[in-house]
This record gives structure tokens, sequence and C-alpha cells, in this order.
């Protein structure tokens, strides 16, 4: 018996999202800035993207140790993915979050054509 191993769609999720958010983060235009996120928007037809990333400092009541931030990160059952980027090209087809470290989640992928297409914006 021959085993034929199946990667997942991550690593060409990643690989669009690192080819589009140059771009995004070029051309966009800031969207929106409210609290703690900053939203940047691009619009190429047919493709509409949405990048968001987190835009704050410290409110004077918030402490600014580091012992403090870690022990509200270990509160956390998941690592905080604050960065995230939306792709639709006519509806939603690809929607992730990542963080610095590394952690990511592909929230959701549409696979298809526009994927090679993406890849050569």
């Amino acid at each position: 018996m021959t085993l034929k191993l199946v990667t997942s769609s991550d690593e060409r999720a990643l690989a669009i999202r690192d080819r589009v958010l140059p771009l995004v983060r070029a051309r966009g235009r800031i969207e929106n800035q409210h609290g703690s996120v900053r939203l940047i928007g691009l619009e190429m037809e047919p493709w509409s993207f949405t990048h968001w990333t987190p835009f704050n400092d410290l409110a004077p009541e918030e402490a600014a140790s580091p012992g403090y931030r870690h022990a509200l990160e270990r509160q956390h059952t998941r690592p905080d993915l604050p960065y995230g980027l939306d792709v639709w090209r006519g509806a939603k087809v690809l929607s992730l979050m990542w963080a610095d470290s590394g952690a990511f989640e592909v929230v959701s992928f549409v696979r298809g054509a526009w994927e090679d297409e993406a890849l050569a914006l």
C-alpha cells in the first residue's frame, strides 16, 4: 500500500498573505482606526483586501510592566492573533490571522484559480 501525504492549505494561504501584504501596506488606505485596531483597505478590481493591525499604546490606567503583560498573556487559552487579512474576489476567498510569534489561523479559505492570480499580483 502506498501512502500519499495530503498537505494542508495553510502553506498556500501563508504564501498568498506574504505576496499580498506588501501591496496592501504600500498602496492601501487607512479606512478605520478605532480603539486598538487600524484597518487598511485596498481595492484593485476585481480584488479587495482588508488588513488589520494592532494600533495603540497602553492606556494610562494599564500597567506597563513586562510581568503584568506576561500574566495577561498566560490567561488566554490560545495565543493572541493581532494581525489579519481578508481577501475578496467577488466573494471572500481568504481570511487569516497571525501573530509576531509565528502563530496563525486560517479562518476560511476557498480554493480556486484565484490563488495563482493572487500570487501573480
